[in-house]
């Protein structure tokens, strides 16, 4: 079973991945590891954290839930909010990896909610991603980093 590492500005945390539920996800991931991006702080989704990723490829739907909860390790495609009637098809939605760090938190789509492929749960250091994300939101965020334990 793999574990990966999680930083974000001065916490760390570890993630189990579900390799028997996602296989090829995780796969994929392990190949794509390690990233290390720009940290955004979701602002329609409630208390999430993630990063945008460049893969040529579509990420396959697996294990997927529309019911993410604390410390969930989740991939899927966040849409643009705002889209220009001009852009192509292709980059109307953006690849991305994150955590959900509190309960009150919902990914949703523009007409609902969303699924997520469910990649990995968070085993340790959770409250310590909880502490550290509300404050990199206020003072700026700075680089998020994943990678094998």
């Amino acid at each position: 079973m793999t574990r990966v590492k999680i930083t974000l500005g001065k916490a760390e945390a570890y993630a189990q991945l579900e390799e028997k539920d996602a296989p090829k996800a995780t796969k994929w991931l392990k190949e794509m590891l390690p990233i290390e991006r720009q940290a955004m702080h979701s602002m329609e989704n409630g208390r999430e954290v993630y990063v945008v990723l460049d893969a040529p490829d579509r990420i396959e739907e697996e294990n997927q839930t529309i019911y993410q909860t604390v410390g969930d390790l989740i991939v899927y495609y966040k849409p643009a909010i705002f889209v220009k009637p001009e852009w192509p098809r292709h980059i109307r939605d953006f690849l991305v990896i994150g955590f959900i760090y509190e309960r009150d938190s919902a990914i949703r789509g523009m007409s609902g909610p969303l699924a997520t492929n469910l990649i990995g749960k968070i085993t340790e250091g959770i409250d310590a991603l909880a502490r550290e994300a509300p404050r990199m939101r206020r003072e700026g965020f700075g680089k998020m980093r994943i990678s094998v334990a």
